[in-house]
């Protein structure tokens, strides 16, 4: 059975990032931090099924810790309550996406640019 920080690391990779650093924060819960051409992001992985406001607000103050534009909330098995999505929505600094898997650096710059026009 392949553990789930690797399953992360083999996901980080595939979607074209740089591995810089992965911590397991709980047993369903982990922190990667990623590299591109395009910087740094943060992703907070989650494998439970319901992911909260609170956990947008999570990553939302450690984006803000370590000054990274951009994070990644993933839900792994999961779904993000209402209130999730309310948040994430509501906040333009730092940028969170709510995600099932982590999207591709292509798909990080378009969104990135898309967010520089509003």
């Amino acid at each position: 059975m392949i553990s789930a920080s690797t399953n992360l690391s083999n996901l980080v990779r595939e979607a074209g990032y740089q591995l810089i650093h992965i911590d397991q924060l709980r047993t369903n819960r982990w922190l990667i931090v990623a590299e591109s051409a395009e910087g740094r992001v943060l992703v907070l992985a989650q494998q439970r099924p319901l992911i909260s406001a609170s956990d947008v607000q999570d990553l939302a103050e450690r984006l803000r810790l370590s000054q990274v534009p951009i994070g990644y909330l993933l839900a792994m098995g999961g779904r993000f309550s209402p209130e999730a999505q309310r948040t994430a929505a509501e906040l333009r600094r730092p940028r969170i996406v709510l995600c099932g898997k982590i999207p591709s650096v292509d798909q990080a710059v378009a969104v990135a640019h898309l967010f520089e026009t509003i």
